[in-house]
């Protein structure tokens, strides 16, 4: 049973021409919380880059700075892990997204605070950055647009970030709401 919910946000859950969320994806975002499932965002964008999406999607918990951060839905910081401005000037600006850092490291905080097992957590991604979260959450999800890499790893593959693919995903398989046209 799916008890979490664990969301890229670039390539995943927003899509490509407006980097936005079609009111389908979150009208099925608050059946999941309705039904008491955790909604978690886990990007590489840092906290002010992501705030206009926190606000719309209101996660339980945000994972931020690719795992650097954490805050939880009232927006209070749970977990940070700061850089120093020496390391900083260090690191590679390519490299720096890796460096640190992990979603799944950040995953496995929440799923300890929350006493939800790593096998009751479903994750979507479609980029490098997503594949430990996908290769170690119980249902690993890759977008149809992700890398191959990613798919590779992946224990399933749902429809494009431009198709809302999270959201048809979660409502045939976690809410088990079939669509009926005609």
């Amino acid at each position: 049973m799916i008890k979490m919910i664990v969301m890229d946000l670039d390539g995943t859950l927003l899509n490509d021409n407006d980097e936005n969320i079609s009111p389908y994806t979150l009208s099925i975002l608050e059946k999941c919380k309705e039904k008491g499932i955790k909604i978690v965002i886990a990007t590489a964008r840092p906290r002010l880059a992501a705030e206009e999406i926190i606000e719309l999607i209101k996660p339980d918990f945000s994972i931020l700075n690719n795992g650097l951060l954490i805050i939880n839905k009232n927006k209070v910081v749970i977990y940070n892990k700061l850089l120093s401005l020496g390391m900083l000037d260090e690191i590679d600006d390519k490299y720096l997204e890796y460096i640190e850092a992990e979603k799944m490291d950040a995953i496995e905080i929440i799923s300890k605070d929350q006493n939800i097992a790593l096998s009751e957590i479903a994750a979507f991604g479609d980029s490098f950055n997503d594949i430990e979260m996908i290769k170690n959450c119980g249902t690993g999800i890759a977008m149809e647009n992700a890398e191959h890499a990613v798919r590779r790893f992946s224990k399933d593959i749902c429809g494009s970030n431009n198709e809302d693919g999270v959201a048809k995903w979660i409502e045939r398989n976690i809410l088990k709401i079939e669509n009926k046209t005609g």
